[in-house]
């Protein structure tokens, strides 16, 4: 319990400071749908419904901005926990303490603790299959008489497998890692036909728990998954650092951008903990060799998923930090256990004040992500548009996703004179401009993007030099391109 509390609090820090961005509105949307439509809606856009149906009653408690983000900090605050707690039960309490803290002070862990989405519960969901997992390797001639003599350890895998399957598609990986850990374990086991029955049990009672939802998902869906992943980068160098580094190395992330934010007040402190988190996984690895079983399980939980992904991607870009998420965990166990190593044969008083040195590390590497703007300020660029767009006015979109968010942070009243005539093609733009309207241009990202403001902003010297500048933010650019200002042919103001 005193793990979870010290876990929750850097999750509820400024947990509603953030305005929403393009996938949590649509979170925001999806659960305040009467529960039919919601299912409806989550199948068609290849989402399980279960974790929608969990916030649907939160969206009446006001401020979505925290309530609806609340179960996301919960459930990672959950994750810590269960990573103290297999870490313990492999190699004791301080490699337990030291693979919390590991993964309780990951930037890009608590990022993804402070979303409305529902990476954090099935990261939980992971770890207590993954416990199950470990549970059996422990006892492997138990694992292999049935379901009685192994009870704790099936049933962790089975339902914590089954449940991560019925919130996220993030779980097949899981299962498909699963197997492959048990398949390795077959060489170990002492009795392989009973244990490989057991395996083929489990796998089945798995299917019946979630097959179902995955046969209603595939005759609903609007388009193949390949097809919905389009807007992925293709993958290069930069992208996978990107991916390893937020991850699994405590870079903070900037999720819109496919960019690292790494601003610190003490130089070369990130390199420095890159280097250790390193050696305590090398360390790990030396001290489970003469362990195969526990070290099959992280060493595949942890690279099935990076070595998956990447694979995908030579064929079509896939490698995003969310699909690698649950990772973070096994390889937050193995660096603890490695730490811990490490610390082995010292003093206590020693061991203490590594232990506060690590965490001191960690606090001071994670505070820049409270402190830079991660996602985009819409909040703000709504109350600026309301106030000074005027009815026929044009506004031109970098990013057309943001109508979504604009509409939820604008007045209701507000709305028809910003977002009637929103649109995101420079043609038409140029074409209102020539017909005396003024031009609002919003640069900004709604969702993940590539774009850059030269990029949006350069076509645009056809409408002549702005009339007014104003940003929302760090991240979007509002500029009035006025055509009185520009085109004499235009000799009274727009209505």
């Amino acid at each position: 319990m005193g793990v979870f509390i010290l876990a929750l609090v850097p999750r509820l820090v400024d947990l509603s400071a953030r305005p929403f961005w393009l996938d949590e509105i649509y979170t925001y949307q999806r659960a305040s749908l009467a529960p039919g439509a919601l299912m409806l809606d989550s199948f068609q856009n290849h989402h399980m419904p279960s974790f929608f149906l969990l916030l649907s009653p939160l969206v009446a408690l006001g401020n979505p901005q925290f309530w609806l983000r609340l179960p996301s900090a919960v459930f990672g605050a959950v994750a810590v926990a269960l990573v103290f707690v297999i870490a313990r039960r492999i190699a004791g309490q301080l490699a337990g303490v030291l693979a919390a803290l590991i993964l309780g002070l990951s930037p890009t862990v608590l990022a993804f603790a402070q979303e409305a989405r529902s990476y954090t519960l099935v990261m939980t969901l992971v770890l207590i299959a993954l416990y199950g997992v470990v549970r059996l390797a422990q006892d492997l001639p138990a694992a292999g008489q049935g379901f009685g003599a192994a009870k704790t350890g099936w049933l962790c895998f089975v339902l914590g497998t089954a449940a991560a399957l019925d919130v996220l598609g993030d779980g097949v990986p899981w299962l498909i890692a699963a197997n492959l850990i048990f398949l390795c374990l077959v060489f170990i086991a002492p009795a392989r036909g009973r244990f490989l029955r057991q395996v083929a049990l489990a796998d089945l009672v798995v299917a019946v728990l979630s097959v179902p939802l995955y046969a209603l998902l595939l005759h609903y869906e609007k388009q193949t998954v390949v097809v919905s992943l389009g807007w992925i980068p293709k993958l290069d160098a930069e992208r996978i650092w990107y991916n390893l580094g937020a991850v699994y190395l405590m870079h903070v992330a900037d999720w819109v951008s496919y960019r690292l934010l790494n601003h610190h007040d003490v130089p070369g402190l990130i390199w420095l903990i890159d280097a250790l988190l390193l050696l305590a996984l090398a360390a790990g690895v030396w001290r489970l060799r003469r362990r195969a079983s526990i070290l099959v399980i992280l060493g595949i939980a942890f690279l099935f998923l990076p070595c998956l992904f990447l694979t995908l991607s030579i064929w079509h870009p896939m490698l995003l930090p969310r699909y690698l998420l649950w990772s973070a965990a096994p390889f937050a166990i193995l660096t603890g256990i490695g730490a811990a190593t490490l610390l082995e044969g010292r003093q206590q008083l020693f061991i203490r004040l590594a232990v506060a040195g690590v965490a001191a590390m960690l606090l001071a590497n994670l505070l820049p992500y409270y402190l830079v703007e991660t996602k985009p300020r819409w909040d703000i660029a709504a109350r600026l548009l309301a106030g000074e767009v005027n009815k026929g006015d044009v506004v031109y979109l970098s990013d057309t996703g943001a109508r979504q968010i604009l509409r939820h942070y604008m007045p209701i009243g507000a709305q028809p004179a910003v977002l009637d005539h929103s649109l995101g093609d420079l043609a038409q733009a140029e074409l209102a401009f020539s017909q005396c309207k003024r031009i609002w241009a919003v640069y900004g990202h709604a969702g993940q993007n590539t774009s850059t403001p030269k990029r949006f902003f350069a076509p645009l010297h056809v409408l002549g030099a702005p009339s007014l500048v104003q940003a929302a933010g760090s991240r979007i650019i509002i500029m009035l391109y006025n055509p009185q200002a520009n085109l004499a042919s235009c000799t009274k103001p727009s209505q």
